[in-house]
């Protein structure tokens, strides 16, 4: 069996667990059963700080459920929302220092055009594992960077379900956004790092800073993606919620504890349509999200997004760089107050 061959059997048995735990969970979803991301065994509630520490890190790298109110300001095109359900389930060790995420999620653009057509979904599907690293607060690192720390290595799958030909009939260089095939699988690997600041007795920050990398191997993805996709990429994330610091006036305390902020910022290697290995119009990644946790609302948070960079959007990455700036609401996947209790 050719290696290549041999790649595609091992990716899909793995995916194909991974669809048969993702329905799983739609179906949960679907009938309105409650899903926070941790384990629900009966000895969770006497568990150790250390082990609900190594939850709360785990479940704060998930991605979240997301929904926009149209298309924002930019170059996306006309939309009545753009939307990604993003559900997660792990599974733990007894001591609970390590853990396997499964994450099926499934994205949409509804068009703001008569009939309210959908473009083609954008597929991912990831299985993560997470690592506690034990011996972080007992190094120098905790002093330069923060206190606690989980390392976790995934691996991915991004498609939009189509079989069509990458390039319209006609034409050897214009994309077929209508049922072009769009298919690669992935490696991501990285570090994520915590650290919580008590402002006094009623506030509280916490920071977080995680790097990582993206690996697209060739033969683990269509032909066509070869010269175009850029196969390497870098990432770094920095976030806080709560006040940097505690000010005197206490309204706007109580609002920034209520708020947060996320830059994150990427570059992209390899091959990209004949694009310079140094040009930042096409290789730069820049998201920048503001979120406001209501109080009436446990569950959702309203966000303002800043994107610049690749079309995340499955082929439609080839059409343009995409700039958008949107708002919308967001699933509240941690409960900020109990994270306080663990990430000391």
């Amino acid at each position: 069996m050719s290696r290549q061959r041999a790649g595609i059997v091992f990716i899909g048995t793995v995916f194909s667990v991974m669809n048969y735990f993702g329905l799983t969970l739609f179906m949960l979803l679907s009938i309105g059963i409650p899903f926070n991301g941790f384990s629900q065994d009966s000895d969770t509630a006497s568990a150790s700080q250390e082990i609900q520490k190594f939850l709360t890190l785990v479940n704060a790298n998930r991605e979240q459920s997301y929904i926009t109110f149209g298309s924002g300001l930019g170059n996306l095109e006309p939309l009545i929302f753009e939307g990604r359900l993003s559900p997660s389930y792990f599974f733990t060790g007894k001591q609970r220092k390590w853990a396997l995420v499964v994450n099926p999620q499934v994205g949409i653009r509804m068009l703001d055009r008569k009939s309210f057509p959908i473009r083609n979904p954008s597929y991912k599907a990831y299985v993560t594992f997470y690592r506690e690293i034990e011996f972080w607060k007992r190094s120098f690192l905790h002093k330069i960077f923060y206190n606690n720390a989980v390392f976790f290595a995934s691996i991915a799958h991004h498609s939009n379900g189509q079989d069509g030909s990458f390039y319209n009939p006609d034409s050897t260089r214009i994309p077929n956004l209508e049922n072009g095939n769009f298919s690669t699988n992935f490696i991501e690997f990285g570090l994520s790092a915590y650290k919580l600041s008590e402002l006094g007795k009623n506030y509280f920050s916490i920071r977080e800073a995680k790097a990582w990398v993206e690996f697209h191997p060739p033969r683990w993805s269509i032909a066509e993606l070869d010269d175009r996709y850029g196969y390497y990429r870098i990432y770094g994330k920095v976030g806080i919620v709560g006040p940097m610091r505690k000010r005197k006036n206490d309204a706007v305390n109580r609002w920034l504890q209520r708020s947060s902020i996320e830059i994150k910022s990427g570059w992209i290697f390899g091959e990209m349509n004949g694009a310079s290995p140094f040009d930042p119009r096409k290789r730069i990644v820049v998201d920048l999200t503001y979120k406001y946790y209501p109080v009436w609302l446990d569950e959702i948070a309203f966000f303002l997004r800043f994107y610049q960079g690749q079309d995340y959007y499955n082929i439609y990455f080839i059409d343009k760089t995409l700039t958008q700036i949107s708002i919308g609401i967001t699933s509240n996947i941690m409960s900020f107050k109990n994270a306080t209790m663990y990430l000391k």
